[in-house]
């Protein structure tokens, strides 16, 4: 009998986790890889000097990015762009960069660092520029030994 109450339970959370960890993993961004999510063309990127200079990027009119006070690069974030209160995009991009190719308007993007970083949350409002590339810069106010 005990058994099958163990069983039971093991089931019930087997189902339980299948419902919860794919809704996540469906929000993370693989590296390099142009993706469009809802509908807006979006990249994580930025580690590594070969991806920072790859010339696909300049066509991203918005690039953002994260760093610490140091004004050094910080990789992982939940990113979530809204526009008028309401959210376009949420995603998980393990790299220090997410770039976005928006129509013009007035957006905010807000972050979070991954796997428990500190720094909470940071946001930032802006609009896309008519030529080249804006920076948005979220900087993240981590504990001296992060």
């Amino acid at each position: 009998m005990k058994f099958v109450y163990w069983a039971v339970i093991a089931m019930v959370a087997g189902a339980v986790a299948g419902f919860v960890w794919p809704a996540r993993a469906q929000n993370y961004v693989s590296m390099d890889n142009p993706i469009m999510v809802n509908g807006i063309d979006t990249v994580c990127t930025g580690i590594g000097d070969e991806a920072q200079h790859d010339p696909r990027w300049a066509a991203y009119p918005i690039r953002v990015e994260f760093s610490n006070g140091g004004a050094q690069y910080l990789s992982g974030a939940h990113v979530s762009l809204t526009q008028g209160g309401k959210t376009l995009a949420a995603l998980d991009c393990a790299g220090s960069w997410v770039l976005f190719k928006l129509p013009p308007g007035e957006y905010r993007v807000e972050a979070s660092l991954l796997n428990n970083q500190g720094g909470g949350v940071t946001s930032a409002a802006f609009s896309p520029p008519a030529h080249g590339q804006k920076r948005v810069v979220l900087q993240f106010k981590l504990q001296p030994n992060q």
